[in-house]
């Protein structure tokens, strides 16, 4: 079996939807690479409508390893609003109900920590979590887990501190193996 693994950015507090300044002092070269690897050891990206959205016009018109490797990638667009996907090339609509066949097939990155995150969590089909945590508090914005109905656990499989400060930070849900 495949996974699905999720990469974001959050500030200390937790917060995902943070201004840049937040953000852009804490990324590095080590950082970038990382998350360059993750890209390039996944075989598609699963993306929720707006991350997609978002994403796409960033994405389309830049250079580099990175971009040539997302804008190449296949990516499925969860949704039950768009009606085309032909704005950022090799994208395809899929209903949340396809994600778990998609699963069984390919090894899935996500970008973000939205509703697609949250809910991919509650249905046991988030194999792991990386996050790129800035020693940053926010206070304000959107947060990573808004009010969970119960307690969520995390097994630490890996760490790492870059020069900048900022931390990655690989988890994956208790209870769940490598090979679940």
């Amino acid at each position: 079996m495949s996974r699905i693994t999720v990469q974001t950015q959050v500030t200390l507090d937790g917060v995902i939807e943070s201004p840049p300044e937040a953000l852009l002092p804490y990324m590095s070269d080590e950082g970038r690479q990382a998350t360059l690897e993750l890209a390039l050891a996944s075989d598609a990206l699963v993306l929720g409508r707006v991350t997609w959205q978002h994403l796409g016009p960033a994405w389309r018109e830049q250079t580099g390893a990175m971009a040539e490797r997302i804008n190449a990638m296949p990516k499925y667009v969860v949704t039950s609003t768009l009606g085309s996907a032909d704005e950022w090339s090799n994208s395809q609509l899929v209903t949340y109900g396809e994600i778990a066949a998609l699963r069984e097939r390919l090894d899935l990155l996500s970008y973000g920590c939205g509703a697609l995150a949250r809910d991919l969590l509650r249905d046991g089909l988030l194999d792991e979590l990386h996050l790129n945590m800035t020693p940053v508090v926010a206070g304000r914005g959107r947060r990573l887990f808004d009010e969970p109905s119960e307690l969520l656990a995390f097994d630490l499989l890996d760490s790492r501190t870059y020069p900048t400060g900022a931390v990655r930070l690989v988890v994956r849900p208790t209870g769940r193996s490598q090979d679940d």
